[in-house]
């Protein structure tokens, strides 16, 4: 599988393939991912421990206290 990455704006449903590329893909047929390319609109005051609030963890209930025994492997933790 060939990849190409380029940019290009969506008008009316519509993507222009550059030119340097149109004659490769030319009656090929194509599978397209689309990437927002803007950066989300995020609130300007937001600290970065707000943000770090929001991660979702999965773990041991105990994973703060026994952190090293975990790291470590012991059988009992």
């Amino acid at each position: 599988m060939n990849a190409i990455e380029f940019h290009t704006v969506a008008h009316d449903g519509v993507l222009d393939i550059p030119p340097e590329h149109r004659r490769v893909l030319d009656g090929k047929t194509v599978r397209v991912v689309l990437v927002d390319a803007e950066p989300k609109a995020t609130d300007g005051n937001e600290t970065i421990f707000a943000r770090l609030r929001r991660v979702k963890t999965q773990g041991p209930t105990d994973l703060s206290t026994n952190h090293d025994a975990y790291i470590v492997g012991e059988r009992d933790a």
